[in-house]
């Protein structure tokens, strides 16, 4: 059969007319026909059910380990296996996609375990080979130990009148617990607290990290332990130097009439941040002026408010007292006055006199000061109903009229009398 060439022609109109080639379209469709194979035997080729491929290092796990025993060996298992299924999931396969796993909940005793190896597939795989098909597990007796928890406070910084005075766990130690040998490696449990720049107390959280012997980081997957994570105390201290006083009872010291020298003058202390800054002296003593009867030394304790520590080995003051413009004398008086006498009582007195001991300021007033100025004063509502011999404290009342001289009776005192 003879092809005429007729590539094209112009129609009558004058438009161009390209006319078909009966030898290109049959070479088309040969070529559709090819390509149609081609993908369709890819296809068969990638979906097919009987592809079989491999994965190695898969690793196997302990499930179902009896209570009281622990996995000591047998962790670090892996197997590799052959599976069928369609070429492109296998192809994608990965040991992350695989179960592998041994039931040790027929293994009661402890000691060496030949256990088979289950595998878990992707659904629409099917497993073809395993190996090794079985693997040994040693398990021993479960214990459990107490480990103090020490803190490692690193990477920290504090104000130049700071220190970080202690870092305090909330929970004193941790119990861990898993096989016995594998116990027996485990040296410490440390909470690591890095708090960066620290301006006051605070509180800060960390994870309890098990170290071995060796002083390397311990891991056991079947050694467990009671705490994750251990609230932290972290105290910062500030100290401050702090001058020391003394207060007076009944205000008769002034600086005209006593001069008090307090040793050392100032005490350096530590403590919370806002405990220290609301401190700006220490009282030493409150001192009764009635009780001293001359010049000396008094030691006094030191005591500071809660929280607040002596940064200093100082336990003690020394208070020096040395009066100054002042005189004193010691007066027979007979005015003895009671009050809330009993009715139908009759009081007599051991003695009709009482002496009493007086400070003054020195000057013309103490100078010409006499007994006829002071009464003793005797309270007897605590006495009623009583009879007898009794000792019934005395309180000294001065007539002091004079701006100009400060008076005070030294001591205590009592007074003997019969009640009838």
């Amino acid at each position: 059969m003879i092809f005429k060439k007729k590539d094209s022609y112009s129609a009558n109109n004058g438009e161009y007319v390209v006319k078909k080639t009966k030898g290109l379209d049959i070479a088309a469709k040969i070529m559709s026909v090819l390509i149609a194979i081609v993908i369709w035997l890819y296809a068969i080729s990638a979906n097919s059910p009987v592809y079989e491929g491999s994965v190695s290092g898969v690793p196997v796990s302990v499930e179902n380990v009896p209570t009281g025993l622990s996995v000591i060996s047998g962790l670090d298992h892996t197997i590799d296996i052959k599976v069928q299924g369609k070429r492109s999931e296998v192809l994608a396969l990965t040991a992350n996609d695989i179960k592998a796993y041994v039931d040790a909940s027929a293994s009661v005793e402890p000691g060496l375990h030949t256990l088979t190896v289950n595998v878990t597939l992707p659904s629409n795989m099917k497993l073809s080979e395993t190996y090794p098909e079985t693997v040994t597990v040693y398990l021993d007796t479960t214990t459990s130990k107490q480990l103090p928890i020490k803190i490692n406070l690193r990477n920290y910084t504090v104000d130049a009148d700071c220190v970080l005075e202690k870092s305090t766990p909330e929970l004193s130690s941790v119990t861990v617990k898993g096989p016995a040998d594998e116990l027996k490696k485990i040296k410490e449990a440390i909470v690591t607290i890095e708090p960066g720049y620290i301006t006051s107390s605070m509180n800060a959280s960390g994870s309890v990290v098990l170290y071995d012997n060796d002083g390397n980081i311990f891991s056991n997957p079947y050694v467990t332990c009671s705490a994750a994570d251990v609230l932290v105390r972290i105290e910062i201290h500030k100290y401050k130097t702090v001058p020391l006083t003394v207060n007076y009872k009944y205000g008769y010291y002034n600086e005209d009439t006593v001069s008090v020298e307090i040793v050392p003058e100032s005490i350096k202390v530590k403590g919370p941040a806002d405990l220290i800054d609301d401190i700006s002296t220490i009282n030493v003593a409150t001192i009764d002026e009635t009780e001293i009867m001359s010049d000396g030394s008094i030691v006094y304790g030191i005591d500071l408010p809660d929280g607040v520590t002596a940064a200093e080995n100082i336990e003690n003051v020394k208070v020096n007292i040395k009066h100054k413009n002042t005189a004193v004398k010691t007066f027979s008086v007979d005015n003895i006055l009671l009050e809330n006498p009993e009715d139908g009582k009759t009081y007599k007195f051991a003695s009709n006199t009482v002496n009493v001991t007086l400070r003054g300021t020195v000057g013309e007033y103490f100078t010409y000061f006499d007994a006829d100025d002071i009464t003793v004063v005797l309270d007897m509502k605590n006495y009623k109903g009583m009879s007898g011999d009794v000792t019934v404290p005395a309180r000294i009342e001065i007539l002091n009229s004079s701006t100009e001289s400060v008076i005070y009776a030294l001591g205590s005192y009592s007074v003997h009398l019969n009640i009838s």
